[in-house]
């Protein structure tokens, strides 16, 4: 198959976070499989030496959508993520049907819901947010298919935006297994585990290391995750948290950080560019937490399975979906910083369960491979 890619999003992890992952996995994976996919992305206007608002320079890219589509020749599928092709959906794609060669099928592939994640902003951002939604809502509503990466996003999307059961499909999320390198499953257990590198209690010389990864918003819920780093130093757990992730909460989370006072500094790292120091942060840490009060879906959680890592994650959302409960993570109250506190020390004094929850990830994330993906993909969009 031929197809078209529309997609306005930033394309680096770090501006992007996992929707730009997400996207590049999915072309990937369609690459493999023998698809050809045809990226539609706009390019980067700057005004008076000054990159313009991310929101402005999609709009533009819209309108220039139906010319872009013409002018890459026969296509099998045209593929929109979020609000990419509204204008297209609704007006330019019933008139090139009339005046030239058939329209291809459109699917959509809501990667986050922003009706949903307006609710958990404030002030300018829930204003942006709701304006965006109104547009998702057009060119969902517009859409032959609507993809979204979980049950728990269907159940969203449908009610936002009045989709009936018929037009939506779930395709959960998906990950390149090859960059990680998971170890061999041999049938007896996992060899060259995490585990077998960290299945030792934390000492003041080698403390608890805590990774979480995220673009800062407000629904991250970065907060409560520092907020229980007491709840360790209070029962005598050597921890110590870095935190991977731009945004807009980044000052007003180390600002609260400070006020804790903690024994040992948060490390904030930032947005980081380079996947491979990603990558490698993931492999230093023995835990990964993401206190997050809302996710479509989470690739983090998919990265820190293959990373070997325990997870830690509120009960919100559809992260109950990915990560499940007892095996390979365990799941709080959102917004219960002292639970996720003592689930952290539970975790901290229990090599063992580190252990089985580490091979309990690794064989989970095997079911989130990319063919998997893409051959789901086509099939619910068509």
């Amino acid at each position: 198959m031929r197809i078209a890619f529309l997609n306005s999003w930033p394309e680096a992890r770090h501006q992007g976070s996992g929707t730009a992952v997400s996207i590049a996995n999915l072309a990937r994976g369609l690459t493999v499989r023998g698809h050809q996919v045809v990226l539609l992305s706009p390019e980067r206007v700057r005004s008076a030496d000054r990159p313009l608002p991310l929101l402005v320079q999609r709009l533009r890219f819209n309108r220039s959508i139906a010319r872009r589509i013409h002018d890459s020749g026969p296509l099998d599928l045209v593929v929109g993520f979020d609000l990419d092709g509204f204008l297209w959906a609704t007006r330019d794609r019933e008139r090139a049907g009339h005046n030239g060669r058939p329209s291809p099928p459109f699917a959509l592939w809501l990667k986050g819901v922003a009706a949903d994640e307006a609710r958990f902003a404030r002030g300018p951002d829930s204003l942006l947010l709701s304006f965006v939604a109104r547009l998702e809502s057009m060119n969902a509503r517009a859409a032959d298919r609507v993809l979204v990466p979980s049950r728990y996003s269907a159940g969203i999307a449908s009610s936002s935006y009045g989709l009936p059961p018929r037009v939506l499909r779930v395709v959960p999320e998906a990950i390149d297994l090859e960059e990680w390198s998971l170890p061999e499953d041999n049938g007896r257990g996992l060899n060259g585990s995490k585990a077998d590198r960290s299945a030792t209690l934390p000492s003041p010389a080698a403390p608890l290391e805590i990774l979480s990864v995220a673009r800062q918003y407000q629904r991250k819920d970065t907060a409560t995750l520092l907020r229980a780093l007491p709840v360790l130093e209070r029962a005598g757990v050597p921890a110590r948290l870095r935190v991977i992730g731009g945004g807009p909460e980044l000052a007003r989370l180390e600002k609260l950080a400070r006020g804790l006072d903690l024994s040992r500094p948060v490390q904030f790292l930032g947005p980081v560019e380079d996947s491979a120091r990603v990558r490698a942060a993931y492999r230093d840490a023995h835990l990964f937490c993401l206190p997050s009060l809302q996710e479509g879906f989470g690739l983090v959680f998919l990265e820190a399975m293959a990373s070997g890592l325990p997870i830690v994650a509120a009960r919100a959302g559809a992260t109950p979906e990915v990560v499940g409960s007892g095996a390979g993570g365990r799941l709080f109250a959102p917004g219960d910083h002292e639970e996720l506190g003592h689930a952290l020390v539970e975790l901290a004094r229990n090599p063992e369960l580190r252990e089985r929850m580490t091979e309990a990830g690794y064989r989970r994330v095997r079911t989130f491979s990319l063919s998997h993906l893409a051959d789901r993909f086509v099939e619910a969009s068509l």
